[in-house]
């Protein structure tokens, strides 16, 4: 019979919470009450693709790219690699030299790559021109390993401005590797390698979708 020692895996749900009553206006999740024909409840919803947490596909970057449905589910999980900047200054523009000293011996082809602004004075600031910042070059080093996802949180930049974040996303969607954005609660990450899922929800043509994540890691 399959089973889990649960004793020795804690389960950590990274997902970021989206709130109905308190959302920013860009990211609107409106909520109208309704009923379906026997007079259960049902909601109604009016949002878009890139609210809450949220996995990435080609199709948010090319007309007629790849949507969420078609890749194979294990490209949704698999062994991750904690990518943590504990100094934002001294990741202010994120350098292949920096992630060769940060993970380059441990990311193998086919992960995913989870990243975390641990700098607590760096968050606190809110100042995202402050945050550790991915740069085109790092999208590269991380295409020459072969990654099949790159994950962040609030705290860390695709890109020091917008030209900057589509060429990121050009080297690594060119390459079928996807994003999942907004995640949270990274802290609560305690190994540097662990498994990660994050299953989208499956809609024809869209180009990103909403997502639970969670990270299983030794305890």
């Amino acid at each position: 019979m399959f089973s889990i020692d649960t004793a020795k895996y804690r389960v950590i749900d990274i997902s970021y919470l989206v709130d109905p009553d308190n959302y920013p206006p860009d990211r609107p999740f409106e909520l109208e009450l309704g009923y379906l024909a026997d007079r259960a409840f049902k909601y109604d919803v009016r949002t878009h693709s890139h609210v809450g947490t949220h996995i990435e596909a080609p199709a948010h970057f090319y007309e007629g790219g790849r949507d969420i449905t078609s890749y194979p589910l294990d490209a949704f999980y698999g062994r991750a690699v904690l990518l943590d900047f504990a100094d934002a200054s001294e990741a202010a523009q994120i350098s292949p030299k920096l992630l060769d000293r940060l993970i380059g011996d441990k990311v193998q082809p086919g992960d995913i790559i989870i990243c975390r602004n641990s700098d607590a004075a760096s968050k606190a600031a809110g100042i995202p021109s402050g945050y550790p910042t991915l740069t085109p070059e790092a999208a590269r080093w991380f295409a020459d390993k072969g990654i099949k996802m790159l994950g962040i949180d609030n705290f860390v930049r695709l890109g020091k401005d917008i030209p900057d974040g589509r060429e990121l996303h050009d080297v690594l969607m060119s390459r079928g590797v996807t994003f999942i954005e907004w995640l949270d609660n990274l802290d609560a990450i305690s190994r540097p390698v662990f498994f990660f899922m994050a299953l989208p929800f499956k809609v024809r043509k869209m180009d990103s979708s909403w997502c639970r994540a969670i990270v299983i890691e030794e305890r």
